[in-house]
């Protein structure tokens, strides 16, 4: 088990979860076809609707599918993607050219290192949150990258206070998320659940 904040038996710091060329196009079949794929996405969307802004940045933004539904909601509003997979921004860039989307650029880059030149009014992550190594160092990080009164949400599914449910590592508990609350530069964690979803809003703190 690797800890937060632990260093590898190398030394090195713990890396993120890096797709490559088939296990990218692996995910992309999982998120087009899987029914709770689907749900995810809609429980997304429906709670992106709600929200006013004119920038946003989808870190861990994989084939760019949610992205590309997300710009064509808010046509008006830049929206950004960063994976560090390469294959991944591949299969995100054709898709956003396929789909004639002009309001979304994708990049390689992870939660450490946005390579865009801008504070965002929201950033989200998508079932991406539960492979970072090093969690607060990175919302750390992200928090300088958002806009004043922005915010930051975070979206995966809900894992079980016992057991790990039927999505096993790849969820995040109420609890967990929790522990998220004391990070410098954001307000403290507010967490909601919805239908085997939790959702993790952290606000740009004014102070």
């Amino acid at each position: 088990m690797v800890f937060e904040g632990a260093m590898s038996m190398h030394g090195k710091e713990p890396k993120d979860e890096n797709f490559g060329f088939f296990t990218s196009r692996l995910y992309k079949v999982f998120s087009n076809t899987f029914p709770s794929m689907k749900s995810f996405y809609s429980f997304i969307l429906s709670d992106i609707a709600n929200y006013k802004f004119s920038s946003m940045l989808d870190i861990g933004c994989g084939p760019g599918i949610l992205d590309v539904k997300i710009a064509q909601m808010f046509p008006k509003a830049k929206i950004c993607g960063i994976d560090p997979s390469k294959d991944m921004i591949k299969q995100a860039d054709s898709l956003s050219k396929r789909m004639d989307i002009k309001n979304l650029e994708f990049a390689i880059g992870k939660n450490t290192e946005i390579p865009f030149d801008l504070q965002f009014d929201i950033v989200i992550t998508t079932l991406s949150f539960h492979h970072w190594a090093v969690k607060r160092k990175a919302l750390e990080y992200i928090a300088k990258r958002i806009a004043p009164r922005g915010k930051m949400a975070i979206y995966e599914f809900l894992k079980p206070e016992k057991g790990m449910g039927i999505s096993g590592s790849h969820s995040l508990s109420v609890r967990e998320a929790n522990t998220y609350s004391n990070i410098p530069g954001l307000e403290p964690a507010k967490v909601s659940t919805e239908k085997g979803f939790i959702k993790v809003i952290l606000e740009k703190s004014s102070k």
